[in-house]
Parts: structure tokens; C-alpha cells; sequence
């Protein structure tokens, strides 16, 4: 098997860090840190602490409005077969 490739983010300070790295420091996922990583590169904004109420949103919920979607769009047909 081949070897992991490993991104190296630089910082505005000289500094090298790892999205894995920045993870395991900040208490967020992977992804989280990637997405700091990859909009700036400026230390203060990318080691901010994480706090749940400046945005996100909890996961699974636009898998609901999708299905309240579905359902709703199915009672409509419902209904309209219902009166013809």
C-alpha cells in the first residue's frame, strides 16, 4: 500500500501544521480544521477556540427538510387523486 499524503499548511508566522494536528488541539473533526486551513492562514483566526454557537449546524438536519419534503410532496398527491 501506498503512503498517506499528508497536506502541510505554512502560516502567516512561519509555522507548519497539519489539519490532524490542528484537530487534536482545537477538540473539532478533521474536516473542521481542514476548513479553518484552507480559508486562512492567519494563526489567531485558525487557532480561535471552537464555539458551537458562532454557526454550524447539528447533523442530520438537512436530511429532515428532505424528508419532510418528500413527505409533504406525497399528502399533496394524495389529496389531489383523492378529489379528481
Amino acid at each position: 500500500m501506498g503512503k498517506l499524503r499528508t497536506i502541510v499548511y505554512k502560516l502567516d508566522d512561519g509555522s507548519e501544521i497539519t489539519s490532524r494536528e490542528l484537530a487534536d488541539q482545537l477538540g473539532v473533526t478533521e474536516s473542521a480544521a481542514r476548513n479553518r486551513l484552507n480559508r486562512s492562514r492567519n494563526p489567531k483566526l485558525i487557532f480561535k477556540p471552537y464555539n458551537p454557537r458562532n454557526g454550524g449546524k447539528p447533523r442530520g438536519s438537512e436530511k429532515q427538510k428532505i424528508i419532510d419534503a418528500k413527505n409533504k410532496d406525497a399528502e399533496m398527491l394524495r389529496f389531489a387523486l383523492k378529489h379528481i
